[in-house]
């Protein structure tokens, strides 16, 4: 059971909308079992991929079962450092991405102040609790069995704070996506920066922990060695403007040169984080263009882009975007998969 994050240090890139889609296609068309975790307080991904009944009867119903990812870290309000389980995922057959998820909630923002004083703790080596809420993932991947998922992808929000912290350091890979500004290339180079200090921060941390409390990793799960963890396995261009030219499609002008800046200011900054023996061709999984009215069709329907023919409420132009949306899934998904061992 692997584990990966959809991250940038940039909002408003078209993200969550990849992500939901690349989850649902692997889960449909290349028959991988794949978990959805919605890490983001503000909830975009649980908002895109459930029913608009079902989410009236987790978040407003005193007497629903379900249960949201603050569900299970709740303790951590009252300073307890285990999360309540067993994990319960939201039933693929419950959507139409066909995804098993468990749903974001708002009060996440009160586990990151949590989380937040946790790191500090870990930093003192003053407890052990520190060490335990810290790696909440890790016992979130501990109550799962380990061949009920091949995958376990998280959508997080664009902050380098504490709870993106914690789901970065305990990630095996990270995809970014990008948009085609200026901006998108100054969050890479800050998510290589934070990412190769927190990784210093955290294994100083752990080395004291050890001396000091030397039962508290091996009878606790926790990251104690990170050089196999957040490992950049690609990324890919979002929500760039096409035009069609003699020799064919390609992005205006303005998006071009970005576009072209990207793949070595990928390679430059996180050259220490890449998996090894990718090359660039490997590392860019597919560029996806500006897609108009689909995304909102989409949402509408709480329905994946590239099953959108289906719901016959595709008209004109939009069926052959999404045609060509599936082609470029395949190609994104088969490169990822290849990239993160599961081809």
């Amino acid at each position: 059971m692997k584990s990966l994050v959809f991250f940038n240090n940039k909002g408003g890139v078209g993200k969550t909308t990849l992500t939901c889609n690349v989850v649902s296609y692997l889960n449909i068309n290349c028959n991988k079992r794949v978990l959805l975790v919605d890490a983001d307080p503000q909830c975009n991904a649980t908002q895109a991929i459930l029913p608009d009944e079902l989410i009236e009867e987790i978040y407003l119903s005193s007497t629903s079962s379900y249960k949201t990812l603050y569900s299970y870290l709740k303790p951590f309000e009252r300073g307890e450092p285990t999360i309540i389980g067993p994990i319960v995922p939201i039933s693929r057959n419950d959507n139409k991405f066909q995804t098993d998820i468990i749903p974001g909630h708002p009060n996440m923002s009160l586990i990151e102040d949590k989380l937040s004083r946790a790191w500090g703790d870990l930093q003192g080596a003053n407890s052990v609790g520190g060490y335990r809420i810290t790696n909440w993932l890790s016992q979130i991947f501990s109550s799962l069995t380990h061949d009920q998922y091949d995958l376990i992808i998280f959508d997080v929000g664009p902050s380098l704070g504490a709870l993106n912290r914690t789901v970065l350091l305990s990630c095996d890979y990270v995809i970014t996506p990008f948009g085609s500004d200026i901006f998108s290339l100054l969050g890479i180079k800050n998510i290589s920066s934070w990412i190769r200090s927190w990784n210093d921060d955290y294994l100083q941390a752990i080395s004291y922990l050890i001396k000091k409390y030397p039962e508290a990793t091996s009878e606790f799960p926790g990251i104690v060695e990170t050089d196999k963890k957040f490992k950049f396995a690609g990324f890919s261009v979002q929500q760039y403007v096409m035009r069609k030219f003699k020799s064919g499609a390609r992005p205006v002008k303005a998006y071009d040169e970005i576009m072209k800046d990207i793949p070595n200011v990928y390679q430059e900054s996180l050259k220490e984080l890449l998996i090894q023996g990718a090359t660039l061709e490997d590392l860019s999984l597919g560029h996806i263009p500006f897609l108009y009215s689909i995304v909102p069709l989409g949402q509408s329907k709480h329905t994946p882009i590239h099953q959108l023919i289906e719901t016959k409420a595709a008209t004109g132009s939009q069926v052959g975007q999404i045609d060509e949306y599936k082609k470029l899934m395949e190609q994104f998904c088969g490169k990822l998969l290849k990239n993160i061992g599961l081809k």
